[in-house]
C-alpha cells in the first residue's frame, strides 16, 4: 500500500477513506525535524495550510515522495518550486471554502456596521432603554463596498453586497475579471480607496500583495471607512494599522488574519472597540473543512495514476482542485 504521511489530523470520513487505500503515517512531532524524518519513507504528504512545505522538507522524501495535498485554500506556505523542481505534484482545494469565507466578510461588515453584541450586553444589563435610544448604525444598502482581488471570493462577496444587499460595489483586480451576473464596476486602485466607505480584501499572499496596505494605503482611504480582511493576515501593515485606527482616520477593522498570527494577548489590536479579531477562522465551517479535507481524494488519485504510469506522479504538473 501507498505510505501516506498526515501532519495534522483530519476528519474521520477522510482519514478512513485514506486509510482504505494507504497507511497513514502520524509524525512523532509538528516540528519540521520530526516531519522530515517520518517523511522520508513515505509517497505522498497530507498538510493543513498551518505547516510549512519548504525545500528541506520536501528534499527529505526525495526519490519516494509523489504528492503532497494541501487541506486549504491557499499555497503561500508551500515552495512550489522546490516541489516542481523535485518533480513533486502539489493538490489543493481552492473553491472549498469560497462561500464561508465570502459569507464572513459581510456578516463582518454588517457587525462593524450594527453594533450587535454591544446592544445585546446593553440590554442583558437592563439598560434597555439607554440601548434604544439613539441610531446606532449604518446600512450597507446605502453605502459603496470596494472588493480588492475579484477571484472565487471577492466575486461572492461582491455578488451578496450587490444583489443580495443593493450596495454598490466597485473592485480592483491585477487580472481582467468579468463580466459579472450583478451590478460591480471595475476601477482603479486610487478610485477603489478614495470611493469606498467599506474595503474588503481578497487577494493571495505574494510578493506583490505582501504589505500591499500599509501606512500610505490606509492614509488615502475614505475618512471614517471600514477595513474587513479574509485574506492573508500579511497583505495588511499591522502597526500602520493600529496607527489609523488609533487616529480615528479608520472607523473600524476587522480581520480573520493578521500578521503575525497569533497575535499576543497584550497586542494593541485588542484594545480598540471598533477592531473586531477573529482566530483564522473564515474557512472553517463544517462543509467547509469538509471539502478542504476532500484533498486526501486527490492525494490518493495521483498516487494510483502514478503506480499505472510507473513514475512520479508530480511529473504530470501541479494539479487545481476546482471543480
Amino acid at each position: 500500500m501507498f505510505r501516506v504521511l498526515l501532519a495534522a489530523p483530519l476528519d474521520a470520513d477522510a482519514e478512513a477513506r485514506l486509510a482504505a487505500a494507504a497507511t497513514i503515517v502520524r509524525p512523532a512531532a509538528t516540528g519540521p525535524v520530526a516531519l522530515r524524518a517520518a517523511l522520508a519513507d513515505c509517497d505522498a504528504l497530507v498538510v493543513r495550510t498551518n505547516i510549512p512545505v519548504t525545500r528541506e522538507l520536501l528534499t527529505a522524501g526525495a526519490g519516494r515522495l509523489r504528492v503532497v495535498g494541501v487541506a486549504g485554500v491557499g499555497l503561500d506556505q508551500v515552495d512550489t518550486q522546490a516541489a516542481a523542481e523535485l518533480g513533486v505534484a502539489v493538490v489543493y482545494t481552492p473553491a472549498a471554502a469560497s462561500d464561508a469565507v465570502a459569507e464572513l466578510a459581510v456578516g463582518l461588515m454588517i457587525q462593524l456596521l450594527r453594533p450587535i453584541p454591544r446592544l445585546a450586553a446593553e440590554y442583558r444589563s437592563g439598560r434597555y432603554a439607554e440601548a434604544r435610544a439613539l441610531p446606532h448604525g449604518r446600512e450597507l444598502r446605502e453605502l459603496t463596498v470596494g472588493v480588492l482581488g475579484m477571484g472565487r471570493i471577492g466575486s461572492r462577496v461582491g455578488r451578496i453586497c450587490s444583489a443580495g444587499i443593493g450596495a454598490r460595489v466597485l473592485y480592483h483586480d491585477i487580472a481582467p475579471v468579468g463580466p459579472f451576473s450583478f451590478a460591480a464596476e471595475p476601477v482603479t486602485f486610487e478610485r477603489l480607496l478614495a470611493e469606498s466607505d467599506v474595503l474588503t480584501l481578497h487577494v493571495p499572499l505574494t510578493e506583490r500583495t505582501r504589505g500591499l496596505v500599509d501606512a500610505a494605503v490606509l492614509g488615502r482611504l475614505r475618512p471614517g471607512a471600514l477595513l474587513i480582511n479574509t485574506a492573508r493576515g500579511a497583505v495588511v501593515d499591522t502597526p500602520a494599522l493600529v496607527s489609523a485606527l488609533r487616529s480615528g482616520r479608520l472607523a473600524g477593522a476587522a480581520l480573520d488574519v493578521t500578521e503575525p498570527e497569533p497575535l499576543p494577548p497584550e497586542h494593541p489590536l485588542f484594545s480598540f472597540d471598533n477592531c473586531i479579531v477573529l482566530p483564522h477562522v473564515a474557512a472553517r465551517t463544517h462543509g467547509g473543512l469538509r471539502r478542504m479535507y476532500a484533498v486526501v481524494d486527490e492525494v490518493l488519485s495521483h498516487l494510483r495514476l502514478a503506480g499505472q504510469d510507473g513514475g512520479p506522479a508530480g511529473r504530470r504538473g501541479q494539479s487545481d482542485s476546482e471543480p
